[in-house]
């Protein structure tokens, strides 16, 4: 195998711990969707992958191993190893190269994005999922009722915040959000900013695709994203293929496909963080005031949907057993900080809060929340309208969320 012979993971892979038959294991999977399959190893063998850096040829990492662990790795098992990583597409070699090419091209020529996550995440008979949908919003369920299309409208509505959580764990939240839309004066073209889970190139990805649901297709506003990738002078289609598999919008279209299924979108998923942002900024804020000026052209109807979580805490997400009483209240407590600096569109309080410890508390929504307060700052107010948590393993690990609406300011005589 010399296209292995020092041998190198490739980006879009994560490890996840697990238990597996009583013992504690780490599951290796494919963030961005081009390997479905998944591979189980145990801590020691983590230490082992994490030096593949292409850097290293196998006799280093036999001795590395040794150095790290005290075990002996026999070059069979280690060349057994690779094999393994090969045949799963999980190394950075021309095998993978070649997938990826063959996979991106087929997307890229599809003008549908097709329902990823249908089936798994969310039913994919129609009837089934209308009644999934449906119970989300009943008050039973946490919901905040069925939204009543003869009440007043609430005034003109430029911006949601739901969660990106899976759907049997956030729907009732998502209802809120979706709830406030309906009763609203509500756009006719959403901008949904997607959580980006995997780097970006240039902190945007746009993609100019209809979205297909199990209850009908939501349409791309075709203008709109033809005139953002001409008047942005960075490539914002250049990581366009993670919108294959990226689930933010996906759940966000699945809601709209019900409560708004005349309405069109231009998704645009975003990543940027702490580590980058002194670089980032100048570049972001720009295009922040790009995506201000086509919602608040008169001559539009056009708002923004930002789908995020909170905060990440416990061991699925490398912290340490949650044991503490009370760590729930706590997250809960210091999101509602940084939603009173949402809710006034204070973008640049949110992200030095958010920059003061580096997010530790892993809020994944960071770019997509930032970029929409900086797009309605001082036309809109917002409002917080539910806020909770969901646990996701037996050890502890939980997920904070939330919904806003934001509303159009009223103009001073």
């Amino acid at each position: 195998m010399p296209d292995n012979e020092f041998p190198k993971l490739r980006n879009g892979l994560e490890a996840l711990p697990v238990e597996h038959d009583g013992k504690k294991m780490f599951l290796l999977r494919d963030r961005i969707g081009y390997a479905t399959d998944q591979l189980v190893f145990s801590p020691p063998v983590i230490c082992l992958l994490s030096r593949m850096d292409g850097g290293a040829s196998l006799r280093d990492l036999q001795a590395a191993f040794m150095q790290e662990t005290g075990q002996m790795v026999y070059m069979e098992e280690l060349q057994n190893l690779i094999q393994a990583l090969d045949q799963h597409y999980f190394l950075d070699n021309s095998r993978f190269r070649n997938l990826a090419a063959r996979e991106i091209s087929g997307f890229l020529d599809n003008p549908v994005r097709k329902a990823r996550h249908a089936g798994a995440s969310y039913p994919d008979n129609p009837q089934e999922l209308r009644e999934l949908l449906g119970s989300f919003f009943l008050r039973e369920n946490g919901g905040p009722g069925c939204p009543d299309s003869q009440a007043p409208k609430n005034g003109r509505v430029l911006g949601l915040v739901a969660p990106h959580i899976d759907l049997r764990a956030g729907g009732p939240c998502f209802a809120h959000a979706y709830k406030a839309a309906a009763e609203a004066t509500y756009p006719d073209t959403w901008i949904v900013l997607g959580t980006g889970h995997d780097h970006l190139d240039n902190y945007f990805a746009i993609t100019v695709k209809d979205f297909e649901t199990p209850l009908g297709i939501i349409r791309c506003d075709q203008n709109i994203c033809e005139e953002l990738i001409r008047s942005t002078p960075f490539d914002i289609r250049a990581s366009e293929y993670n919108h294959r598999v990226e689930h933010t919008i996906e759940f966000q279209a699945v809601f709209l496909s019900m409560v708004q299924p005349g309405a069109k979108i231009v998704p645009l998923l975003c990543s940027f963080g702490p580590e980058d942002w002194d670089s980032t900024r100048l570049a972001v804020d720009a295009f922040a005031r790009t995506l201000s000026d086509i919602v608040f052209d008169k001559g539009r109807s056009v708002g923004i949907i930002a789908s995020v979580d909170l905060a990440h805490v416990g061991p699925r997400y490398g912290d340490r057993p949650v044991a503490r009483r009370g760590i729930v209240e706590e997250h809960l407590a210091s999101d509602a900080a940084l939603l009173s600096m949402l809710e006034d569109c204070r973008a640049d309080d949110f992200m030095a809060a958010i920059n003061r410890d580096g997010n530790s508390r892993k809020i994944c929504g960071v770019a997509p929340l930032y970029t929409l307060a900086r797009a309605l700052d001082g036309m809109s107010r917002g409002t917080t309208l539910c806020h909770a948590h969901a646990p996701v393993d037996e050890n502890g690990s939980f997920v904070t969320f939330a919904s806003m609406a934001f509303f159009e300011r009223e103009k001073s005589l």
